[in-house]
C-alpha cells in the first residue's frame, strides 16, 4: 500500500502494509491534513473533467476563489496561487459550465464553458475591472480518444478552442450506431494514434476548424464503413483552414459500404498513406476536394 502524504505541498510517500491506528499517528494525519488544505491552486474536488488555468495578473486582486457552476449546483472550488495556477477536477451532467472569480476587490462569472468527459480544459485568464470582464485569452482542450456508440453523441462548438487529442499508438475517434461526434473549433490536432477517426454503422464525426486540422496514425487516418458519414474541413468563418490527413502503414482515406467522406479545405490539403491516398470500396464515396493526394 502506498500513503501519499503532503507536507508544504510536497509529495512524500511512505510504505507498509498496516498503519497502526495510536493516537499519536491520529494527530500526526490530522496535522498532515491542515497542512495539504493550505496549498493554493491545486486541483480540488473529484471526476473525470479536469478544468484548468492560469491568471495573468492574479496580483491585482488578493486572494481569488474559483468556482465551477452547472445551473445552480456547485460543482467545485479552488483558490488560485501566487503564480495564477488553478484546477478544478468534477463531473459534469450538460456538458456546459460557469466559472466564476471572487475576491474582495472582483466578482464575475463566464458561462457557457463548454466540457467533455475525461479531457482537461486549459485556460490562459486575464481579469479586468471597469469594466468588469474575465478574458480568455487562449482556450486549449486535451481529450483522452473517444469511443462512442448506440446513440451517445458530443456537440462542441467553441471557436476559440484548440482542440488535441494524443492516442499514444492507440486508437483516437470512434463512433459507431446512430452516435455522433462534432468537434467546431478554432484547431484540431489528432495525432499518434493506430486508427485515426474511424465511423461505421450509422454513425458520424464531423470535424471543422478555422484553422489547421491534422490527422496522423499508423494504420488508416480515416476509416468510414457501411452507412457512416465522416466530414473534415472548414469552419462557416475559416481564418487559415489547411488540413493534413496522413498514414504512415496504411491509407490516408478507406471507405466501404454506403458510407461518405466529405474533405473540405478552406486553402492547403494533404492525404497520403503508406499504402496510397485513398481506397474507395464499394458504393461509398470520397471527396477529397481540392487536396493533394500521394502514397502507395
Amino acid at each position: 500500500m502506498v500513503i501519499v502524504l503532503k507536507v508544504g505541498c510536497q509529495k512524500l510517500y511512505k510504505r507498509g502494509k498496516v498503519m497502526q491506528k495510536n493516537k499519536i499517528l491520529g494527530f500526526f494525519l490530522f496535522a498532515l491534513l491542515l497542512v495539504s488544505s493550505s496549498c493554493d491552486g491545486g486541483s480540488g474536488g473529484t471526476g473525470d473533467i479536469l478544468l484548468e488555468g492560469i491568471v495573468s495578473n492574479p496580483s491585482q486582486f488578493g486572494e481569488i476563489t474559483v468556482t465551477v457552476l452547472e445551473g445552480n449546483s456547485r460543482r467545485g472550488s479552488t483558490t488560485v496561487n501566487s503564480l495564477g495556477n488553478f484546477g478544478i477536477r468534477f463531473s459534469s451532467s450538460t456538458g456546459v459550465v460557469t466559472l466564476k472569480f471572487e475576491s474582495d476587490t472582483f466578482n464575475a462569472e463566464r458561462p457557457n464553458i463548454q466540457v467533455v468527459d475525461q479531457s482537461t480544459t486549459n485556460l490562459n485568464i486575464t481579469l479586468q475591472l471597469n469594466p468588469t470582464l474575465i478574458i480568455i485569452d487562449r482556450w486549449q482542450v486535451f481529450q483522452d480518444p473517444i469511443s462512442f456508440s448506440g446513440s451517445q453523441s458530443v456537440d462542441y462548438n467553441e471557436a476559440q478552442a484548440e482542440f488535441n487529442l494524443d492516442g499514444n499508438g492507440g486508437n483516437c475517434m470512434f463512433s459507431s450506431g446512430t452516435s455522433f461526434i462534432t468537434y467546431r473549433v478554432k484547431s484540431i490536432s489528432i495525432t499518434d494514434c493506430r486508427e485515426g477517426v474511424r465511423a461505421q454503422s450509422a454513425g458520424s464525426i464531423i470535424l471543422e476548424a478555422d484553422e489547421a486540422i491534422e490527422i496522423s496514425s499508423s494504420r488508416d487516418a480515416i476509416v468510414a464503413l457501411d452507412d457512416a458519414f465522416i466530414g473534415v474541413g472548414q469552419s462557416s468563418n475559416p481564418i487559415n483552414n489547411i488540413i493534413n490527413i496522413e498514414s504512415s502503414g496504411q491509407f490516408g482515406i478507406n471507405a466501404a459500404g454506403d458510407s461518405v467522406v466529405d474533405i473540405d479545405p478552406q486553402n492547403q490539403c494533404s492525404i497520403s498513406g503508406g499504402r496510397g491516398a485513398t481506397n474507395v470500396n464499394s458504393n461509398s464515396s470520397v471527396n477529397t476536394s481540392t487536396c493533394t493526394l500521394s502514397g502507395g
